[in-house]
């Protein structure tokens, strides 16, 4: 179950019982967190890795600077990616699929439905990025499309199945950033072909 909450002048979507990720996001507001690692930082976007009371979290920024227009409207058409994203990845974790990486707050600036500035608490995963592999198993690459099928099973698409986008966490496979976009049979059949170009 997710909770639509104020918080200042964001409107934040949390997991229920989800007190310790509106915590940590108050945290950010006061610039009381800190920062282990950087992983982006660009003009609007910003990823870091962060250490809280609670453990360690990926903490993104995304404050869109082009195509505001064209987003606006979109906005009003198709809703919010990002609020999209975060319910299906709570449903699907709920159905017991847990390979994808958890979403566990949403926050948001926003006019109508068109969101200004996003923030977003993600889990951080330790473990091997493929990309840092210098030779991946063939027991790994069954893995790899086993989880994309299970996903596609679950109703959600990966989008961009490349190296970076997977972790190996002792034996298990982990998908890390997700698509929020529906699932079509085309964009499934592009998981499948982006799978086999890359393993």
């Amino acid at each position: 179950m997710i909770i639509e909450q104020k918080v200042k002048n964001y409107t934040v979507f949390v997991k229920k019982d989800g007190e310790k990720y509106i915590e940590i996001f108050k945290d950010f507001l006061s610039y009381n967190h800190q920062v282990i690692k950087v992983f982006r930082n660009i003009k609007d976007t910003k990823v870091v890795l962060i250490n809280t009371d609670y453990g360690k979290y990926i903490l993104k920024v995304f404050s869109p600077k082009v195509k505001n227009t064209e987003r606006f409207f979109k906005s009003l058409v198709k809703g919010d990616y990002y609020e999209k994203l975060f319910c299906q990845t709570d449903r699907v974790r709920r159905e017991g699929f847990e390979a994808l990486n958890d979403f566990y707050l949403l926050a948001e600036i926003k006019t109508l439905r068109y969101v200004k500035t996003y923030v977003m608490l993600i889990e951080y995963i330790e473990g091997i990025e493929l990309v840092d592999m210098p030779e991946i198993s063939d027991e790994v690459r069954e893995k790899i499309k086993q989880s994309i099928y299970s996903l596609h099973q679950h109703g959600m698409v990966s989008g961009d199945p490349h190296k970076g986008n997977f972790i190996l966490q002792g034996n298990e496979i982990r998908i890390i950033d997700l698509s929020g976009k529906r699932p079509s049979r085309q964009r499934q059949a592009k998981d499948r072909i982006d799978l086999e170009r890359h393993y």
